[in-house]
């Protein structure tokens, strides 16, 4: 059984990732969810340091995709508003190692 927060988070991450304007959004494309777990503790913790980063609540941040490596674990979020996807390295405990704007930052 899946959880309703889950789900929940789905949706809104979802939702927010639609609302963004990304080069990929400019040909009718959004980034899709593609794997991991949108709701670990990996992914809610870069999701309050992208927010923290950009000084915006943690709510304008949708997590659509986290992968692990050897180097660590990889979440990829959208911010409302940013032109292109945010990368943040945490490891599973979530401490971030890295917090990095994947687009122009002079279009930040």
């Amino acid at each position: 059984m899946i959880k309703p927060l889950s789900i929940s988070l789905l949706l809104a991450s979802l939702a927010l990732a639609g609302c963004v304007e990304t080069s990929a959004t400019k040909t009718g494309q959004t980034p899709a969810v593609t794997a991991g777990d949108l709701s670990g503790v990996p992914a809610r913790a870069c999701r309050a340091a992208i927010a923290k980063t950009m000084n915006r609540p943690v709510s304008d941040v949708a997590v659509f995709d986290v992968a692990e490596s050897q180097a660590g674990i990889t979440v990829q979020a959208t911010v409302a508003g940013a032109e292109a996807p945010w990368r943040c390295t945490a490891d599973r405990s979530g401490r971030v190692s890295n917090v990095m704007y994947t687009g122009s930052e002079g279009r930040l």
